[in-house]
């Protein structure tokens, strides 16, 4: 009994969602360890984190923005995608803003921090994960894209090696009939 092979369109996309489920499991992990004030103690890394996160709310913000209004980005990129990272944007720049403030809310053991990070980790860890399984079913357009031209670059070898056998066969085959021919010439001389 031979095993079936899996297709490349179905291999690419169990590797994109693994990816995502593995970056999923990573900020649920995250998560998790900053709210039970196992990691993030430091005071500079915390600062480097709001610095960081203030950029990359704007980012999130921008990109949706972006695919949103470009017809070209929205060919490559899931608008659901980015859709989710809006409240997030939103959600991390109103946090960097408030710890910049020096507000009383952040207090010194920076409680109010590490819960507000573990919840951020929380929401990208589901994000993560509902991407993970919806991109299984619905892949992103630039995956489609990518199975296209591997499937067409897989078409053009297949032809290519098509077209080397029938030139061996002729090949063959002209020398075949020149061996015949040689044959007979050498029947007729000794005739």
């Amino acid at each position: 009994m031979a095993k079936e092979k899996m297709s490349l369109e179905k291999k690419t996309k169990l590797i994109y969602s693994g990816e995502l489920m593995l970056f999923a499991i990573l900020f649920l992990v995250l998560a998790t360890l900053e709210i039970l004030h196992v990691i993030g103690k430091r005071h500079i890394m915390l600062v480097i984190f709001n610095w960081v996160t203030i950029f990359g709310g704007t980012w999130m913000l921008v990109d949706f923005f972006w695919v949103l209004f470009s017809k070209k980005r929205r060919k490559k990129n899931s608008l659901l995608d980015k859709a989710l990272l809006i409240p997030l944007g939103i959600y991390l720049i109103t946090f960097d803003i408030i710890c910049f403030c020096n507000a009383p809310i952040v207090d010194a053991e920076d409680n109010f921090r590490r819960l507000m990070m573990g919840i951020a980790f929380y929401y990208i860890g589901a994000i993560y994960l509902f991407q993970s399984i919806y991109h299984y079913f619905v892949p992103v357009p630039s995956l489609v894209q990518a199975i296209e031209d591997a499937y067409k670059a897989e078409q053009e070898e297949m032809e290519k090696e098509r077209l080397a056998a029938l030139k061996e066969q002729e090949i063959n085959k002209d020398e075949a009939v020149d061996a015949e021919v040689e044959v007979k010439q050498e029947d007729k001389k000794d005739l």
